[in-house]
């Protein structure tokens, strides 16, 4: 481990590939408005690297003057579908409600829009869990910038020291963001990415394999 973990005044989350698996869908959403263009659809593989940064980041460089186009057909479907595909990872609910008790605030910071981030919380149950939601666009920028994990932090009025807030997600665009905040880095292996392009980026986060090895990690300093 690179760092010297402190006891968390809050934990917040990446949503899509850490605590939702949702990537299946995404690659359909994205071929969804390649199609609407006659441009060739990508590969899972190719998905996973467009969704590490927002949508209103990646599209210009996809579809250059028509992304405003691209962004509008991308946000008419995923409204329309994004809650039938929901599913979230083994033990995170257990993990989120197992916290709740000790009273360290739980947020999340996600590129994804933000309206339709509170809606996919609520659907799942777990507004009860989150103090603090930023999604994409309620920041001047999404992350691999730091802007809306300090967004989140001022929330809460934790801003003034942000070395001891944890942010727990899976690529290396939110460990880029967490290290940017000051914040502490916990890479959680089940999503996007994997620890081989955290350290190519220089990061070197606590990396866990699931929630059962973020509860442990977190139950030492309960």
């Amino acid at each position: 481990m690179s760092q010297t973990l402190q006891k968390p005044s809050a934990i917040f989350f990446d949503w899509d590939g850490t605590l939702v698996d949702s990537v299946v869908a995404l690659h359909a959403y994205y071929n969804h408005v390649l199609n609407h263009f006659g441009m060739p659809e990508i590969t899972l593989e190719q998905a996973k690297s467009n969704i590490r940064r927002s949508a209103r980041e990646v599209f210009p460089e996809i579809f250059g003057k028509k992304s405003d186009e691209a962004l509008s057909v991308f946000y008419d479907f995923v409204e329309k579908e994004h809650l039938k595909h929901l599913s979230v990872f083994k033990g995170a609910d257990d993990f989120l409600s197992g916290l709740l008790p000790h009273n360290i605030p739980m947020g999340i910071v996600s590129n994804k829009k933000h309206s339709f981030l509170l809606k996919e919380i609520t659907h799942v149950g777990w507004d009860k869990y989150f103090v603090s939601n930023i999604g994409a666009g309620m920041a001047a920028k999404d992350k691999p910038a730091p802007d809306p994990l300090l967004l989140a932090a001022r929330q809460i009025n934790l801003s003034q020291n942000p070395s001891q807030i944890w942010y727990v997600g899976d690529t290396e665009t939110d460990m880029q963001a967490s290290k940017a905040a000051g914040f502490q880095l916990i890479f959680i292996e089940h999503g996007l990415g994997i620890r081989e392009d955290c350290l190519k980026h220089g990061l070197e986060p606590c990396f866990v394999k699931d929630f059962n090895e973020l509860d442990r990690l977190v139950r030492n300093f309960l």
